[in-house]
C-alpha cells in the first residue's frame, strides 16, 4: 500500500508539471528499495502494475531500453542516445523534459565517462601500431575522433549487424569488421594462432555471469601476445541509477567490484590494476603479464 501511495504521489508531480522533481525522487525510492532484496521484488512489481509507468515510458530512454529494438538489452542505439544527449527527433515537449532529466543520472555520465577513457585507449594503441581487438564494438563511438584515419590494424568483433554497418560508414572498408558471438570468434581467432597487442571491452562482461566470465578471461589470453593487455569495464554494485534501470529502463546488469574482476585475472595467471570512472560507478581494469 505504501508504494501505491508513493506512486500515486509521483505520477500527480509528473501531471503538475514537476518532472524535473518527480523522477529524481522516484530514482532515489527505487534505489533505497533495491539495497533490500525483501523490499525489491514487491516495489518492482508494484510499478509495473500502476499507472506511473506508461507515463514514465515517454522517457525516451527508458522506452528505447524497455522495448529493445534490435533484441537486446544495452544496444547501441540506446549509448548513442546517451553519448550524445539529444532525444530522438519529433519526440513531445513532456519527453523531452524527461530525457532532459534521465540523460543526466549517474549511469548515463558513467557511460560517457567509459567512452572518454576508451578514447584514450584507442588513440593510445593506434599511436603506437598496435594490433587491437574490440570485443561487442558497438558503433565503436570511441574511434569516432579519429574518423579518417587507418584503422586496418583494429579487428571489431559484435554478433548485431546494423552495428558494424555504422562503423563501415564511419571508418571505411580498411577496419576489419567481425559480424560473430563474441566467444565463437575467440575460439576461432587461437586455433588460427591471430594474436592482439590490446583486446578490449567495454559493455560485453556487465552480461555475463561468472562462468562466462571465466571463459571469456581464458579465451581472450589465448588471443594475446606476450607482454599485451586486456582492458574492460563492468558497471559497479550500488550506484545511484541501479533502481530506475532495473524497474524502469528493464535493463539488468551484472555489477562486480574491484576485487572480483582481479580475481578473474589471477584465475588466468594476470596481474590486474583496477580503478573507479569518476563516478564512482565503473570499475576499469588493466590485465598484464603471463
Amino acid at each position: 500500500m505504501h508504494n501505491e501511495r508513493f506512486f500515486d504521489q509521483t505520477l500527480e508531480m509528473i501531471n503538475r508539471g514537476a518532472i524535473h522533481v518527480a523522477v529524481p525522487m522516484l530514482t532515489g525510492k527505487l534505489y533505497n528499495a533495491f539495497a533490500d532484496p525483501a523490499r525489491w521484488a514487491e516495489t518492482r512489481a508494484s510499478l509495473h502494475r500502476h499507472a506511473l509507468l506508461p507515463v514514465l515510458m515517454q522517457d525516451p530512454l527508458a522506452a528505447h531500453s524497455a522495448s529493445r529494438p534490435r533484441g537486446y538489452p544495452g544496444d547501441a542505439g540506446l549509448i548513442d542516445l546517451i553519448y550524445d544527449m539529444q532525444p530522438p527527433a519529433g519526440v513531445s515537449e513532456v519527453a523531452r523534459e524527461f530525457f532532459g532529466v534521465t540523460v543526466q543520472f549517474q549511469a548515463p555520465e558513467a557511460v560517457r565517462q567509459r567512452r572518454i577513457e576508451a578514447e584514450r585507449l584507442v588513440a593510445q594503441a593506434k599511436q603506437a601500431g598496435q594490433r587491437v581487438l574490440v570485443l561487442a564494438c558497438g558503433h565503436f563511438r570511441e574511434g569516432d575522433p579519429l574518423t579518417g584515419s587507418d584503422f586496418g590494424s583494429f579487428t571489431l568483433v559484435d554478433q548485431d549487424a546494423l552495428s558494424l554497418e555504422r562503423v563501415r560508414n564511419q571508418h571505411g572498408p580498411a577496419i576489419n569488421l567481425v559480424e560473430a558471438n563474441v566467444f565463437r570468434y575467440l575460439r576461432q581467432a587461437a586455433k588460427q594462432g591471430q594474436t592482439f597487442d590490446l583486446i578490449y571491452t567495454l559493455g560485453l562482461t556487465d552480461y555475463l555471469d561468472s562462468r562466462a566470465m571465466q571463459l571469456l578471461h581464458r579465451l581472450m589470453k589465448s588471443c594475446l601476445v606476450p607482454g599485451g593487455r586486456i582492458v574492460l569495464a563492468n558497471f559497479a554494485p550500488n550506484h545511484l541509477s541501479i533502481g530506475w534501470m532495473e524497474a524502469v529502463m528493464d535493463w539488468q546488469l551484472i555489477y562486480r567490484d574491484e576485487a572480483e574482476l582481479e580475481g578473474y585475472a589471477q584465475e588466468i595467471g594476470l596481474n590486474a590494476t583496477t580503478w573507479r570512472d569518476p563516478t564512482d560507478s565503473v570499475v576499469w581494469c588493466e590485465m598484464t603479464g603471463g
